[in-house]
Parts: structure tokens; sequence; C-alpha cells
């Protein structure tokens, strides 16, 4: 329960702090790149259950068809200009803070993952999925 109020008042507030950077963002990228500002991906959480991650588009539209696909490599030239410098300071990641006041995410605990790694996770492994999934990069 306090976790969980913990996770509340810090994403909200979060929203609130960050909201001017988000509209800066949310105008600037469709002006770059064509298409939606943000980009939604399925992620696995607590108890493997299913959600989608809501973050700021930092790649042009349909990224994922193109070249490495999922993967990402330096100096990858799908990557905008935005979204370069919205990775450098992980601004890509603030929509993520919704995904805490959904209840699907934790301020603090292990990155969600997408369901193919989860698919080759080892009984050990899978234990990550007994915890709240966060914004951190903890390790269980």
């Amino acid at each position: 329960m306090v976790r969980r109020a913990f996770d509340l008042l810090a994403a909200a507030a979060g929203l609130l702090i960050a909201s001017p950077l988000l509209l800066a963002a949310v105008v600037a990228i469709p002006l770059e790149s064509r298409g939606s500002p943000f980009y939604r991906q399925r992620r696995v959480g607590l108890d493997g259950h299913e959600f989608e991650v809501i973050k700021l588009r930092t790649m042009v539209s349909g990224a994922e068809g193109m070249g490495a696909g999922l993967a990402v490599t330096e100096g990858d030239e799908r990557i905008t200009r935005i979204g370069a410098f919205l990775r450098r300071f992980s601004l890509d990641e603030l929509p993520n803070l919704v995904n805490v006041l959904r209840g699907e995410m934790a301020v603090i605990g292990p990155r969600p993952t997408v369901p193919a790694q989860v698919e080759r996770y080892t009984a050990r492994q899978r234990g990550r999925l007994a915890h709240p999934q966060g914004q951190g990069s903890a390790a269980c």
C-alpha cells in the first residue's frame, strides 16, 4: 500500500513537473517525422501480464520494419534528431509515468521486457516477473 502511494505521488509529480518538456516534445516530434509523437510497445510486467508501455517516439514512423528491426545500433539512421536528444537525457521514458499511474509499472523495479525475450527466460530469470516492473534497471 505504501509502495503504491509512493508510485502514484512520484508519477503525478513527475508528470506535472515534466509537462512543459512533454508538450514541447509532443509538438516537435511530428514536425520532424510524420506520425504520432507516442510509441507503444507490448511489454511483460508483474506475474507475466502484458501491457503497452508508452514512450515518446524517437525513430521514424515504421522503424520496427526497417533495418535492424527492434534492435538499435549506434548511429542508427532511423533515430531522428529530436529522438537522439530525447534518448540522451532519457526524456523518451517520461510517458512511462502514465503506466505507473495505471498500475502497470512501478517507479522502482526491473525494466519490463518484450514478450519474445520473456519466452527465452530461464526459471531463475522468470523470478523477475514476481516483482512490480519499474522504470529503473534494478536487478532481482
